[in-house]
């Protein structure tokens, strides 16, 4: 179950976030001044092939590949990756979303059911 982290630290200059994370996925949200969301990275296939989907409004979707590196790198990178498998991701990640709140998910999902591959992989 994805579950939040609270008091999340918030980075100057940012909008404010909220985190949820599982050892399945990690879902992070940004909102803007009017409280809704503008923006998530939704992580997913954690521990194997961990790849993450960004949105962002006026920008769109971007997919990548976590590149976990060698031991010792501290941070992963994310590097530009292909097809992204939208309906596995969204069965996933309602699965993993009860502790969420319903706005949210329900945000989530819509935006990918936007994805130009959505369908594809059903």
């Amino acid at each position: 179950m994805l579950r939040e982290i609270k008091n999340v630290q918030q980075i100057a200059g940012e909008k404010p976030r909220r985190w949820f994370f599982s050892h399945e996925a990690d879902l992070l949200v940004w909102f803007g001044e009017d409280g809704m969301p503008f923006a998530f990275q939704l992580a997913y296939g954690k521990y194997r092939e961990e790849h993450a989907i960004r949105w962002k409004t006026g920008v769109g979707f971007e997919h990548y590949k976590v590149d976990t590196g060698v031991y010792g790198r501290e941070l992963p990178l994310l590097v530009a990756d292909g097809i992204f498998p939208a309906g596995k991701v969204i069965e996933q990640f309602q699965k993993l979303a009860a502790e969420v709140p319903s706005n949210i998910v329900d945000f989530i999902c819509a935006r990918l059911r936007e994805h130009p591959e959505f369908g594809d992989d059903s």
